[in-house]
Order: structure tokens, then sequence, then C-alpha cells
């Protein structure tokens, strides 16, 4: 009996660390997203929205997100210009850390491309820390 006991023990922590893992990697982006452990995970909005400003707590520390969506109209490797649906334009910092998934799949900030539809998640009016297109 201890030894079923223990190996339940031993399967619920390795399944525990398995799960932490992934999200770390940023499962949020159909785990293809790697790296970025302390990067959040886009937070799930409803309705329509251009943009947004979340207050969060993250490592015990104040931090606020602001989320972007809209259209690309000016791509570099360091920089977007997004045209969102209420006519602002906003221009987004890129670094070369910044996490972009394009159609669900991993990608360099080279791949974006004007006329892509993309959310776009900033921490403390920072560079981008996630790009993603979206449908």
């Amino acid at each position: 009996m201890r030894r079923l006991a223990l190996t339940v023990l031993v399967f619920a922590l390795l399944a525990s660390m398995t799960a932490t893992a992934y999200a770390g990697r940023g499962g949020g982006d159909g785990g293809r997203a790697g790296g970025g452990g302390s990067v959040p995970p886009f937070p799930p909005l409803q309705g329509t929205w251009s943009h947004a400003e979340i207050n969060v707590t993250i490592h015990r520390t104040q931090h606020t997100l602001i989320l972007d969506q809209g259209r690309i109209t000016r791509a570099t490797v360091r920089q977007i210009t997004l045209l969102e649906p209420d006519g602002t334009k906003v221009d987004v910092a890129l670094a070369p850390n910044t996490i972009v998934v394009v159609k669900g799949i991993r990608r360099r900030p080279a791949a974006l491309r004007r006329k892509m539809l993309v959310e776009t998640m900033r921490i403390d009016d920072g560079a981008a820390v996630r790009v993603r297109t979206t449908p």
C-alpha cells in the first residue's frame, strides 16, 4: 500500500512539474513559443477591443500590461506601426527577444509584414514582449 501511495505521489509531482514547465514556455501560443519563462500569456478579452491596459502582479511586482490590436501599416525588425479598429495609429517597439507567433508558429520579428492583423503585449511601456497574428 505504501509503495502505491509513493508511486502516485511521484506521478503527481512529475505531472505538476511538466505543467509548470509548459506554462513557462508560453503554452498559450500552442506550445510553440518556447523560452519566455517570465513573460505572461495573452489574457483572454471578450468582445471587440483595440487597446487595453491591465494592472497585474508578476513575481510580486505590480506592472501594467498594454495590449493593442490592429493591422500592421509599417514593419521593421525594430518597430511595427498598427492601425487600430478605432482609427488610432500606434508605434510598438520590438526587441530581439520579442516572442512573435505567426499562425501558431514562433517566428522572428522580421516575419511581420504589412496588412497582418496582430495583437501586441507590452509591459510598462517597454518594447513588445509578445506579438501574435489573429485570424
